[in-house]
């Protein structure tokens, strides 16, 4: 679990600088557009996990884990992964034809 909130707190470093507590640079990202308001309060729940293992010797149990571990996932695939999928999909479409021109015909 310190390892998961480590890895949060990086990403929110490199993106948002230090800015003070994990609740202020959470809604720094919000601010820029990187995480939702709902991402905010998922990321925090798994920050508080983080917390209460570091500060106050909580083991969360196995589901509790793979739940962190699943939240850390979505955020670095949503930050670093999606992004180069989305544009590389926009690259590979074609655009949609302007209006009153015939559209084309794919050649079998």
């Amino acid at each position: 679990m310190m390892g998961a909130r480590t890895l949060i707190d990086m990403l929110m470093v490199e993106k948002v600088g230090d800015v003070g507590t994990f609740d202020a640079k959470l809604k720094q990202l919000e601010g820029m557009g990187v995480i939702s308001s709902r991402n905010r309060e998922v990321l925090s729940a798994a920050l508080d996990v983080g917390n209460a293992a570091i500060h106050r010797g909580h083991t969360p149990d196995p589901d509790d884990v793979n739940a962190v571990i699943d939240i850390v996932e979505n955020l670095l695939q949503a930050v670093y992964v999606l992004p180069g999928m989305a544009q590389r999909l926009r690259t590979n479409t074609p655009r949609r034809p302007k209006k009153g021109a015939k559209p084309k015909v794919a050649s079998p």
